[in-house]
């Protein structure tokens, strides 16, 4: 993994080259020197970075950054990061600030972007969403407390229940609320409630007494809602729900999170998370024809069909639910993300052509449409990435199919 003085070297440097094209790259270099300078009395440890003089240079990169920082707590110098950043965005007026965290985010790639909010809490998506909403204070001060906490865990049962069911979800997260009570006395002014049973109520209620709650109280029982979710989650079989949530809560929501100090981290997806929801929607559309339990023993028995050539799908299974109420377990190995890129495409690509080589002709078209709008779409992206290639996995099974036909003939 990259250390602190590199991922801060490249940040300034990517910071200084768009600020560069705008003016030239000399200026970039001072403005951000002058700027540094003006930090160090706060953050000492900003000394370590040097920036050079770009006239003396031409491919090198202008800026340097000394080992003895990564001998500070890399959020500190997040801290420090992010201080810097905001200056650049005051200095830029609207429009341009907020393109040149957008480009900022876009420039420094998907490695960086991670360990930046991983291991450094610089969140550039919320960096790029608070500026809008700074933009917006009147709106984002008619948002209170209670708004928060009901949207948070409206779109976290949205969220359960694409994974699970809405049963499942509701019931979760009503469970949590309740036993976190003792920790938290203040959450007996939030109700959950089924509304299919609960006609005339809220499916999230919430009483004004909360808006008299110290907002980092909030974000701690936040936490561990989420917590005590993700890991119920895991223990299913199923992936976290970070990702998704981000995605359900706009712009303004976030940036009040953060003030409760609660920071929606999405993490990058690993094999594990592919594997985890390309059974899942494997199952979701077997189980369209048949019943959810058929589909979880057809999927174990494509599964068994190919674990003798990818031994790290031994133990991979579906088990179903012990209550009817409950959602079936996916089993997956822990070291599912340690593979190659090229075992976890030829495993998928395998599975998916014993699946299509159980369906008629007429049905393998029909199938992969189904799993390509059924899966969400950014495992379907990532499937891509590693190398699947759906057209040429059809057209393989096409070219099997006709030369069984001219055998038979």
């Amino acid at each position: 993994m990259r250390d602190t003085a590199d991922v801060t070297r490249q940040f300034i440097q990517i910071i200084i080259e768009i600020i560069g094209r705008k003016t030239s790259e000399e200026y970039a270099a001072v403005a951000i020197r002058n700027l540094l300078k003006k930090l160090q009395p706060v953050y000492p440890f900003l000394q370590n970075i040097e920036i050079k003089n770009t006239r003396s240079l031409e491919l090198e990169s202008c800026v340097m950054v000394r080992d003895p920082l990564n001998t500070i707590d890399p959020k500190a110098v997040g801290i420090a990061l992010k201080e810097l950043v905001k200056i650049i965005m005051k200095s830029f007026g609207k429009t341009a600030g907020y393109f040149f965290i957008r480009e900022t985010r876009d420039k420094i790639g998907i490695e960086y972007d991670m360990i930046l909010l991983k291991t450094m809490n610089i969140d550039l998506t919320l960096m790029q969403s608070s500026y809008i909403v700074e933009k917006k204070e009147i709106s984002l001060l008619k948002i209170e407390k209670s708004d928060v906490i009901r949207r948070f865990l409206k779109a976290l049962i949205e969220v359960l229940e694409k994974q699970t069911s809405k049963t499942f979800a509701i019931t979760l997260i009503a469970q949590r609320v309740y036993a976190l009570r003792q920790q938290y006395s203040f959450l007996t002014n939030i109700s959950i409630n089924d509304l299919r049973y609960t006609l005339g109520s809220e499916e999230v209620a919430i009483q004004a007494e909360i808006n008299t709650i110290e907002p980092r109280d909030l974000g701690r029982a936040i936490k561990s809602i989420l917590y005590e979710t993700d890991k119920t989650l895991m223990d299913l079989g199923r992936n976290p729900v970070a990702g998704d949530l981000k995605t359900y809560l706009t712009s303004e929501y976030l940036v009040k999170l953060e003030e409760m100090g609660v920071t929606i981290a999405v993490y990058e997806i690993g094999y594990t998370a592919i594997f985890k929801e390309v059974i899942k929607t494997l199952i979701i559309i077997m189980g369209k024809t048949s019943s959810e339990s058929s589909a979880i023993v057809m999927v174990n028995s494509f599964l068994r069909k190919i674990d003798s050539k990818f031994i790290f799908l031994t133990q991979v299974k579906v088990e179903s639910a012990p209550n009817p109420d409950e959602p079936y377990h996916i089993t997956i190995p822990n070291n599912l993300d340690t593979i190659s890129e090229t075992d976890a495409r030829r495993a998928l690509q395998q599975l998916f052509e014993i699946i299509m080589d159980s369906l008629s002709e007429k049905m393998i078209t029909e199938f992969l449409q189904n799993f390509k709008s059924t899966i969400e779409k950014k495992y379907l992206t990532k499937i891509e990435e590693i190398g699947v290639n759906f057209h040429m996995i059809e057209l393989h099974q096409e070219m099997l199919t006709q030369r069984e036909e001219k055998y038979l003939k």
